[in-house]
């Protein structure tokens, strides 16, 4: 996956830069319209071997574990609540609402327990491939 950044800190000779990157959007469209994820910006570290000043526009290159990350924090959620509802199938609707619910969960803490776990080991990585 690769995004356009801005060189916004040089920290050290370490190959290191700091890139501010605005967020895209899931569906891949152009946010304007909808202003549902326009704007948002992130900080990111990535690392590089070509000479960089600050305020360099670069391209910026993450690995595919991206997508693996995304469909878990999105469908797993969401597979976990129609695990729940349909294991209960003999219960009254409000339980198997309730198992659903909790199935849900338990989906959304597996995701932030992930997320935490990836920050601390910074499993997502990123690297210039490009000044531009």
């Amino acid at each position: 996956m690769t995004q356009i950044g801005t060189v916004t800190a040089l920290p050290g000779g370490d190959g290191q830069v700091e890139l501010t990157v605005r967020r895209q959007s899931a569906c891949g469209h152009d946010c304007a319209g909808c202003g549902g994820c326009a704007g948002q910006e992130l900080v990111i570290h990535a690392g590089t071997d070509i000479p960089l000043a600050l305020g360099d526009r670069v391209e910026v290159y993450s690995g595919g574990r991206v997508l693996g990350i995304a469909a878990l924090v999105y469908l797993g959620p969401v597979a976990l609540f129609l695990l729940g509802y349909l294991l209960s199938a003999g219960a009254a609707e409000a339980a198997r609402y309730l198992w659903g619910g909790a199935g849900f969960a338990l989906g959304l803490a597996g995701a932030a327990v992930c997320d935490r776990r990836l920050k601390k080991r910074r499993a997502v990585t990123y690297r210039v491939t490009r000044k531009l």
